[in-house]
């Protein structure tokens, strides 16, 4: 009987509540180590597993699972067995995906760890993952951040870094709970502005944002030049959606109350937008500007200098000739 088997055989009539098989150069699961149903806790890395047994869903308590370090290509299939996964660390393999019929049933999975690997795509099955707080997946090959993940509005962390991201999706700004936020190394070229909407971001448009890590992007790639004056001609259906939308601050208009019963209206007016200098609200015609935020003084980053450019959005021309404010205008070669 190996060593292994020796400590699993204690395990199992112990009834042990943790597993610890580390450094051991495993290629394959003991047998013994799926009647320890009593386990909480099981750690695997540094070995050469490729695979998991489908007798590992005896294993119905478990909460932590480590199998970093081994060799894994697609998410062991058992682990969507175990309903009771709260922290899963499947970093240093080499998965090239993240099985969308794995992810969807880790229904209590608080933080997900899939550093170093090389997954290429986020499914739309992360959706399923509505208790998810921290999902890491650093060092991969991921070009896109799926809508889906609005569902997980649970999310505190997401660490993306290194990867070849060029574009972050405005529903980002939705995720309420957003605090950390690690998207350096990629293909960015803006921070979108709906990013402000998450309550807990601290810096950005008065929310709470703590970290921010966006080093290493094409935030900024050309000089700001000077603007030629430019006058606002809008047209009928703009000017008429802003007057309808001025008049929903007056709660006694009579264009309110008509406009509010009209479905076809409402439907026009939900994609709605605030300038951000007169606050006034707009529909299809704006200004697309950015604005500098210091990484050091207003938003606490230890690990980056220097400004960091904003997208935001105005209204019109004359707000953006308007003195006072620090917005510059984007402009694109032909």
């Amino acid at each position: 009987m190996s060593v292994a088997d020796t400590s699993l055989l204690t395990a199992v009539r112990g009834k042990s509540r943790s597993v610890t098989i580390c450094n051991k150069s495993l290629k394959a699961i003991p047998p013994l180590l799926c009647k320890v149903t009593s386990a909480e806790q099981l750690v695997l890395k540094n070995n050469h597993l490729k695979e998991l047994p489908y007798e590992l869903e005896n294993l119905k308590d478990l909460r932590f699972v480590n199998l970093g370090n081994n060799i894994f290509e697609d998410l062991p299939l058992v682990l969507g067995c175990l309903p009771n996964i709260t922290t899963l660390h499947i970093f240093n393999n080499h998965l090239t995906e993240l099985t969308g019929a794995v992810v969807e049933r880790l229904t209590r999975c608080r933080t997900l760890n899939a550093n170093n690997n090389r997954v290429e795509i986020i499914p739309p099955e992360i959706r399923g993952m509505r208790s998810l707080q921290v999902l890491c997946l650093e060092r991969n090959l991921v070009a896109t951040i799926p809508r889906e993940i609005l569902s997980c509005l649970e999310i505190t962390e997401l660490h993306l870094g290194n990867n070849r991201i060029k574009e972050l999706p405005r529903e980002l700004g939705y995720l309420r709970n957003l605090k950390k936020l690690f998207i350096y190394k990629n293909e960015i070229a803006e921070i979108p502005d709906e990013i402000g909407h998450c309550q807990s971001l601290q810096g950005i448009y008065h929310c709470a944002l703590k970290e921010l890590h966006c080093d290493e992007n094409p935030l900024l790639e050309h000089l700001p030049v000077l603007s030629q004056n430019v006058h606002d001609i809008f047209y009928l259906k703009e000017l008429c959606a802003r007057m309808i939308l001025q008049s929903f601050k007056d709660r006694n208009s009579i264009l309110r109350k008509s406009a509010t019963v009209r479905p076809d209206i409402l439907n026009v007016l939900k994609d709605a937008k605030k300038c951000v200098v007169c606050e006034q609200s707009y529909l299809f015609s704006w200004l697309e500007c950015v604005h500098f935020v210091n990484a050091k003084s207003e938003l606490k980053l230890k690990n980056r200098a220097g400004n960091i450019p904003i997208r935001a959005c105005l209204c019109s021309y004359d707000c953006f000739y308007t003195e006072g404010h620090n917005y510059f205008a984007v402009s694109y070669p032909n």
